[in-house]
């Protein structure tokens, strides 16, 4: 599937940089999200994992647990849409170091700028995906 997209040498580095990014960060191969999209879409895939994991996590400016905790908050913002970020990258940020404290503690910093309301719903989500991730765990 891979051989079918478009590439440049520019573009193959940061995929295979993205690639093992993503896999340190999730525990499971890139290739397991491509082929999500394999059929809808390959080339946004590739996209997202030589842009999100490439180049945005390869930056040197935050660890990959503080990272984790941004990108929690910024998708408890959005409220009922950022459910799937948050089901993505609260257990993400248990895998790099967070601690279920500190990712309570990004959702309740959500309540200052989007609301009791979204965050309650943020905290209540995370509670169940953190049971699911400790009974994975288990």
């Amino acid at each position: 599937m891979l051989d079918e997209i478009a590439t440049t040498p520019r573009s193959d580095e940061r995929f295979k940089q993205g690639c093992e990014r993503f896999m340190a960060v999730t525990g499971f191969p890139a290739q397991a999200f491509l082929d999500n999209l394999k059929d809808s879409s390959p080339d946004f895939g590739r996209y997202l994992i030589e842009w999100v994991f490439g180049d945005v996590y390869g930056r040197d400016d935050l660890d990959l647990k503080t990272r984790e905790l941004v990108v929690i908050a910024a998708g408890a913002a959005l409220g009922a849409t950022g459910i799937d970020v948050l089901k993505f990258h609260i257990p993400n940020a248990i895998r790099v170091g967070a601690t279920r404290e500190q990712v309570f503690g990004a959702l309740i910093q959500v309540s200052i700028v989007a609301g009791i309301p979204i965050a309650l719903a943020a905290i209540t989500a995370a509670g169940q995906i953190l049971s699911d991730v400790n009974g994975a765990v288990e």
